[in-house]
């Protein structure tokens, strides 16, 4: 199965779990909204496939410093990051996906 593929299928199972929760497309990428906001985004950035998404400032450096993870490019509040996918691990993003979905909430 593609990657991207299984991604969107994994992220659909997390947030299901997340409500109020609805998907939609940002600029042509699959992403996952709390109303109006979105808090992860299936993206490419340079080619390559990624995660973006919403994380607690606190958490910000210590990700930055994890193999895969960079900067949104697009995020000039610096409220987002994202991860490339094969660095995902998805045990370890649960919870992070889950913190994003609260921050979209306000």
């Amino acid at each position: 199965m593609d990657p991207q593929a299984e991604a969107l299928d994994t992220l659909r199972a997390i947030c299901r779990a997340l409500s109020p929760c609805e998907e939609a497309l940002s600029y042509g990428n699959p992403a996952f909204k709390r109303g109006k906001t979105p808090f992860v985004i299936l993206d490419r950035y340079k080619g390559e496939a990624c995660l973006w998404l919403l994380v607690d400032p606190v958490l910000r450096e210590d990700l930055l410093t994890a193999p895969g993870w960079f900067a949104s490019p697009y995020d000039k509040r610096k409220r987002a990051l994202c991860c490339t996918l094969d660095q995902i691990d998805w045990t370890a993003a649960a919870p992070l996906i889950a913190t994003a979905h609260r921050l979209a909430g306000g």
